[in-house]
């Protein structure tokens, strides 16, 4: 193997000098050093290695970093913004800031069941959401019966003289129409229809509920206190058809964790819910 030994190596003509032909290889080994002062042009390499950190990937190419293989593991929280906002309920916009979702609906607790005294549905609100919608159906074991709310908190029912709730009810039977209007200033409950319904087999009372800032002490979203507003569909005791709209307003200010629901007398004879959090833009 001959040497070529040389302190500079400059073009004869013009300003550049060739190495090699197509095909050649140049070894650099392991221990040399290859110091650049000028412009090195990248598109000009086409094989051997460049480390990851100058942009590129231990293997044979000249691409910087490849998302798709150079990059493995979640980037931490921490290199966006510093992580400051970041939480469960937040995601990164494109404008490069953390903020609250919104809009969207997550379930966060369901349930089915038969012949229970009552429902207790425990620590299902929390600080993720501002806001929470019920839907789901409900049938008493007597008939004739009001379905009745109350708010939980840590295991047990929110109770006291401050519930304050009107209920709108349109009725229509053979051979009438009509309307009615009820409501309650300081009960120990909440109802959700004028007329008790009917414990057929075929008819259950159906609810859509959205709950506003249940966890009124450390997430406030309007007013300090929870509010609860909805519709109910049911067939009642005396055959009717009837269709509410009902509001509710909890006096007392607290962090409210959960549902109790019952009829005004006897068992749930058949249930199916599904809750959803949702935070309103």
């Amino acid at each position: 193997m001959s040497e070529i030994l040389a302190n500079k190596l400059s073009p004869s003509t013009g300003t550049s000098v060739q190495l090699g032909d197509s095909g050649d290889t140049f070894n650099i080994p392991a221990g040399v050093t290859l110091t650049n002062s000028g412009t090195m042009n990248a598109s000009a390499i086409t094989a051997g290695t460049l480390p990851i950190a100058r942009g590129g990937t231990g293997s044979s190419s000249t691409t910087f970093v490849n998302a798709a293989t150079n990059i493995t593991g979640n980037l931490p929280v921490a290199n966006l913004n510093g992580g400051s906002s970041a939480s469960s309920s937040t995601f990164w916009r494109g404008d490069g800031a953390w903020a609250a979702a919104g809009g969207g609906l997550t379930l966060v607790s369901s349930g089915t069941g038969s012949s229970v005294s009552n429902l207790n549905i425990d620590s299902v609100f929390t600080n993720s959401y501002k806001a929470y919608k019920l839907v789901g159906g409900f049938r008493p074991a007597n008939n004739g019966e009001d379905l009745w709310f109350v708010f939980r908190s840590g295991g047990s029912n929110a109770g006291g003289t401050e519930y304050r709730y009107v209920i709108t009810s349109a009725i229509v039977e053979s051979g009438s129409n009509s309307e009615a209007r009820q409501g309650d200033w300081g009960g120990t409950y909440w109802k959700v229809s004028t007329n008790g319904q009917s414990n057929s087999s075929n008819f259950m009372q159906y609810i859509d509920m959205n709950i506003m800032n249940p966890m009124a002490s450390s997430t406030t979203f309007g007013a300090d206190d929870a509010h609860a507003f909805g519709t109910s569909l049911v067939y009642s005791g005396s055959g009717q058809v009837v269709a509410s709209q009902f509001g509710v307003n909890y006096q007392t200010n607290g962090n409210y964790d959960g549902l109790h629901i019952t009829f005004s007398s006897g068992n749930i004879s058949s249930y199916n819910y599904q809750i959803y959090g949702y935070n309103p833009s």
